[in-house]
């Protein structure tokens, strides 16, 4: 059905009316309401609502978590345990978490533990299941398994070609062991 719409426009230097006339079906017309009326129920992009984004941990913060998972390597260390160390709420914690260290706290928990294990692979002759133990890991497999995943070789393998010099980082986890290079008897932990 065609509906007949008459426009009526006056030009500045003309003394008559023009008059346009337009054959238009119903739902064009219907259609151009609808999409005015959504327009018209937009925000202005000047008033656009922000999204909230979460945001990160403080430095304080952020150093905190780094010492206390350094110092716990050895330890069961949970996401609520972490969270009180900044004395937040653990989905807040977590979400600042991710965006300061750009990953969830297990991710960067093993991660440690791995750099831990590595350390220790490297600078003792210890049992792998010992250094399992003393990294966090619940025995060689699980240690076995991660450190495959996250460096990409075994730790035997690693332990053939890697030499780490003694740092002060991870003296904490050599404490009580024997460490003596190039004489080629074991070292020992105390328990």
């Amino acid at each position: 059905m065609a509906t007949s719409l008459s426009f009526i426009t006056v030009l500045d230097g003309g003394s008559a009316p023009q008059v346009w006339h337009a054959d238009v079906g119903s739902l064009a017309i219907e259609g151009w309401l609808d999409r005015q009326s959504l327009e018209d129920q937009r925000p202005p992009a000047a008033i656009a609502i922000k999204e909230k984004l979460p945001s990160g941990l403080s430095e304080w913060q952020r150093k905190k978590i780094i010492r206390y998972v350094d110092d716990n390597v050895d330890s069961r260390l949970r996401v609520s345990d972490l969270s009180e160390q900044v004395r937040l709420r653990v989905s807040r914690f977590s979400k600042g978490f991710n965006v300061t260290f750009g990953r969830p706290p297990y991710d960067y928990v093993l991660s440690r533990r791995i750099e831990a294990a590595k350390y220790l692979i490297a600078s003792t002759r210890e049992p792998l299941s010992q250094i399992a133990h003393a990294c966090g890991l619940s025995d060689q497999a699980h240690l076995s398994k991660v450190f495959k995943r996250l460096v990409g070789t075994t730790p035997l393998k690693w332990r053939r070609n890697a030499s780490v010099p003694k740092t002060r980082q991870w003296d904490y986890l050599t404490e009580g062991t024997n460490v003596e290079f190039g004489r080629g008897s074991p070292a020992y932990v105390d328990c």
